[in-house]
């Protein structure tokens, strides 16, 4: 039987599933170099953002830190040198701050960062005030300032920028979430393409198995045509697969990107399935632990070994209960890093609770706080020290008294006050200047510190006065031991500009509970101790003891043909 000529309708089909095809294949093609080119976009914009913001957080804390240097410069030049640092920083802070703006894309954005423009707007007064006040030689006053004005604004500017980094994080979420949402509506598209294909293909095989039964030489031809068309399939699947393989190589890329934005932020995030008992960590999680992704395993166990001991039960305790109550916790602890190295951390999650209100998930971020932290304590150090002889200052020692009172009631112990003021000093800080007195000064811190013990407290509280905080002291003659013994040792000369001078040391001490059982009323009774030991002669220790009426008269009579030191006074060494 002659074959029969092909029927036209197929024919056409066959064109209309060649053009399909082709139209599917480039159309794929065309998606995933626009999905690339969107991701590439996407990431780069995102980066730029996190850095300005990251870029101003710097700048703000090195102007402050600029700020505090030149409150407490004594140097003219230095002063100078750190005024026109802090200009500087000023001045890549705006240029920071415009750059941030100018990528703002919401509304949102706009009015975070306008928020962030009247918050830096507030504090610029504040610092150039303090400057000015500083420059003029009104340390304290600038101080005032910086502690009460300008540290926070400056607190309400980093909190600020943490608001425009999430901001930031959050538009970056919900275009991703936008372009996965394209990227399926045209794999759907394609779906649907795709099945018309197969459902035009299934119609012409339909066609050709008719036809097969007619004629054997037709099906012969029909066989052909089919191999065609599957050769041409396999070369459209065989594009679609390397158009996949792109598309994923791409979405590897901008995995990387993300992970180095993470690196950037000095932050890492975390999942945690509590039902299925199981933890993951993002890659910077594992890189501030100091472990391998490759050999150690994420888990709540291991982030606990990871946690520095002495921080353990507290930040448990922190997860117990954010875990039964809360919705959001966050916490601050160090990490031991396995090559020994030590990190702060700030670890926030949020708790994802069932109907029954047990929770089930946390979502969780881990940010590096290290050089936060060391800049709080810098700065704390500053506020509580000297910054000729790095002894406590007064603010500091009345921390160290409250304290010790505390742990002396609780343990039933004593302590002791002991006020020292230098004798003589007065002439060598005229006679010799400024810098022989800081020498001076700077000696005698010395060798008060090594006359008492490591556990004990040396404070310098006034130009040449310092107090001494002995703990666990009731017996005065222990008292008077130490007094005598600084004494003498203050005996030996200081080299000064080759000129040897000498200084005295006046004392006065009290004894808690004996004397008095609050701060105040005992470094009152210890000065004016001290004060008697200046007007006898000074270079002694003088005890505190009250008196009154006859028993008074009669007490400074005595003490007074003993060699003692004033009424209401004892000098040690005559009470026995």
């Amino acid at each position: 039987m002659a074959p029969r000529p092909f029927v036209p309708g197929l024919t056409g089909a066959f064109v209309v599933v060649l053009l399909l095809v082709a139209v599917v294949a480039v159309a794929s093609w065309l998606r995933v170099q626009q999905l690339q080119y969107d991701v590439q976009a996407l990431t780069e914009e995102y980066v730029q953002k996190v850095d300005r913001v990251h870029r101003m957080r710097s700048l703000v804390r090195e102007r402050m830190l600029r700020a505090s240097l030149v409150i407490s410069a004594e140097d003219p030049a230095l002063q100078d040198r750190y005024q026109r640092e802090f200009r500087e920083l000023a001045e890549r802070f705006l240029d920071a701050r415009e750059g941030a703006e100018l990528l703002a894309r919401t509304p949102r954005d706009a009015a975070l960062l306008a928020e962030l423009r009247a918050l830096t707007a507030t504090g610029a007064p504040i610092l150039s005030e303090l400057l000015d006040i500083a420059l003029a030689g009104g340390r304290n006053e600038a101080l005032a300032i910086l502690y009460a004005d300008a540290m926070p604004v400056q607190e309400d500017v980093l909190e600020q920028m943490e608001a425009i980094l999430a901001a930031f994080e959050r538009d970056n979420e919900e275009a991703v979430a936008a372009m996965a949402q394209r990227h399926e509506q045209a794999q759907q598209v394609m779906l649907v393409a795709t099945v018309l294909t197969m459902l035009m293909i299934a119609l012409m095989w339909v066609r050709v198995r008719r036809r097969i039964w007619r004629d054997h030489a037709a099906l012969h031809k029909e066989l052909e045509g089919r191999q065609q068309i599957e050769a041409r399939l396999r070369e459209t699947q065989a594009g679609l697969e390397a158009a996949v393989a792109r598309r994923t190589a791409a979405l590897q890329e901008t995995t990387e990107r993300l992970e180095e934005a993470q690196r950037i932020a000095g932050a890492g995030y975390w999942d945690w399935d509590i039902r299925g008992l199981r933890m993951n960590w993002s890659t910077h999680v594992f890189d501030l632990f100091g472990l391998d992704p490759q050999t150690d395993t994420a888990g709540f166990e291991a982030y606990m070994r990871a946690i520095h001991p002495d921080d353990r039960t507290r930040v448990r305790r922190a997860t117990n209960e954010a875990l039964d109550h809360e919705a959001y916790y966050r916490v601050d602890h160090r990490v031991v890093r396995a090559d020994g190295g030590l990190r702060h951390v700030r670890v926030e999650g949020e708790i994802d609770r069932d109907a029954q209100g047990r929770a089930v998930q946390v979502l969780g971020m881990v940010r590096d706080i290290t050089r936060d932290k060391a800049s709080e304590e810098r700065l704390w150090h500053q506020a509580h020290h000297d910054s000729l002889t790095g002894l406590p200052n007064r603010s500091l020692l009345q921390e160290h008294i409250q304290q010790a009172l505390r742990r002396a009631q609780r343990a039933g112990t004593g302590l002791a006050l002991v006020v020292c003021d230098l004798d003589g000093f007065k002439p060598i800080n005229d006679r010799l200047g400024h810098d022989a007195g800081d020498v001076m000064l700077v000696t005698v811190a010395r060798r008060l510190r090594e006359g008492v013990r490591e556990s004990d407290v040396v404070a310098r509280v006034g130009g040449d006065e310092f107090v001494l905080l002995l703990e666990n002291v009731r017996d005065p003659d222990a008292v008077t031991g130490v007094g005598l013994k600084l004494i003498e040792r203050f005996e030996e000369p200081v080299e000064v500009n080759r000129e040897s001078v000498r200084v005295g040391l006046s004392m006065g001490a009290v004894l808690y509970p004996e004397d008095g059982d609050d701060v105040e009323a005992l470094l009152q009774r210890a000065d004016r101790a001290m004060y008697v030991a200046k007007e006898e002669g000074g270079s002694r220790i003088v005890l505190y003891r009250e008196c009154s009426g006859e028993e008074r008269r009669q007490t400074d009579l005595s003490l007074r043909r003993r060699g003692a030191l004033g009424c209401g006074l004892e000098d040690p060494a005559a009470r026995d």
